[in-house]
C-alpha cells in the first residue's frame, strides 16, 4: 500500500464538462491552495476530481512546442497544460485529477503515485470486463523521437488494452503538493480515430458514473484516504477564474513555446 503525506481526509470532486482553460484552471487553483490555503479556508487534504470536456480540445503538455500541432486540429479548441507529457486530443474521456500535499525536501517525480493510481484503474476495468496492463518499456527504442500525440506514446506505466494505450498520466509539482493528470479513453474521436477507446475495444456495457466510483474507492485504498464528496471552496472558485483570463485562455500561454 502506498502511504503519503496528506492534511485531513481526501476530497472527491465529480465535475461535468468544462471548457478547455476552465477545465486546466480548476486543477492548478487546487494545487495553489493545496500548497497555501488562503487564511479563510481550512487546511486541503489530498483532492481527486473527475471531470469531461465541453468540446473537442487539443492540449500541449508544458514543454511541447506549439508549432508542432499538426493543422487537423486548427478547427477545435486548444489549451497548454502545466504538466509534461504529449499532446492530448481530449473528446471521448474520462479525466482525471489527483493532488496531493508533500513532504518538505521532497524533490522529482513520484512514481509510486502513477503506479498506485494506475494499479486502481487496472483492477477496476476489470471488475468491467476490460484486462489492462502496464506497459513495460522496450529498451529498443529509446532515442527515437516521441509522437506528439500522448496515446502514441509509451512509458512503463501506461494501460495498454488490445495493443492500444487507453490510460496515461503526467504530474506537476508546486510548493507543498504534486499534480497527476490522466486521461481514460472511452471511445476514438473523429479527429483522431487511430485512437480507440476501451468501448471501442472491448463489449464493456457500463456508464462513467460506476468507473467513477469504483476506481475512487481503490485509489483510496492506496492511498489509505477515505475520499468525501465535496466542493471547491470560493478562493479557489476564484482563483480558477483569474487563472482562465491571465494564463489558460491567453495565447501568451498557448504560445510560449
Amino acid at each position: 500500500m502506498t502511504t503519503m503525506n496528506a492534511a485531513g481526509p481526501g476530497r472527491l470532486l465529480v465535475d461535468g464538462d468544462g471548457s478547455a482553460a476552465w477545465n486546466m484552471a480548476v486543477d492548478q487553483a487546487i494545487a495553489e491552495s493545496i500548497s497555501v490555503p488562503a487564511e479563510s479556508d481550512l487546511p486541503i487534504g489530498a483532492t481527486l476530481r473527475f471531470y469531461t470536456w465541453a468540446e473537442p480540445t487539443l492540449s500541449l503538455g508544458y514543454f511541447q512546442f506549439a508549432r508542432d500541432a499538426s493543422p487537423r486540429f486548427d478547427q477545435i479548441a486548444r489549451v497548454r497544460r502545466s504538466t509534461g507529457g504529449g499532446a492530448i486530443l481530449h473528446h471521448h474521456e474520462l479525466t482525471y485529477s489527483l493532488t496531493v500535499p508533500t513532504n518538505p525536501g521532497e524533490h522529482g517525480a513520484r512514481n509510486d503515485l502513477y503506479r498506485g493510481v494506475h494499479a486502481a484503474f487496472v483492477a477496476t476495468l476489470d471488475c468491467f470486463g476490460a484486462t489492462t496492463r502496464p506497459y513495460l518499456l522496450d529498451k529498443r527504442h529509446q532515442g527515437q523521437s516521441d509522437p506528439f500525440l500522448c496515446f502514441q506514446r509509451r512509458t512503463d506505466e501506461d494501460l495498454i488494452l488490445c495493443g492500444y494505450k487507453v490510460l496515461g498520466s503526467a504530474q506537476r509539482r508546486v510548493r507543498g503538493a504534486i499534480m497527476q493528470h490522466g486521461s481514460l479513453l472511452l471511445r476514438s474521436s473523429p479527429f483522431a480515430d487511430e485512437l480507440p477507446g476501451i468501448f471501442d475495444l472491448t463489449s464493456m456495457e457500463v456508464g462513467v458514473t460506476p468507473i467513477v466510483k469504483e476506481v475512487t474507492a481503490r485509489i483510496g485504498t492506496s492511498l489509505n484516504l477515505s475520499f468525501a464528496e465535496g466542493r471547491l471552496t470560493t478562493a479557489e472558485r476564484e482563483r480558477a477564474g483569474g487563472l482562465v483570463e491571465q494564463r489558460f485562455a491567453a495565447d501568451q500561454w498557448w504560445s510560449r513555446r
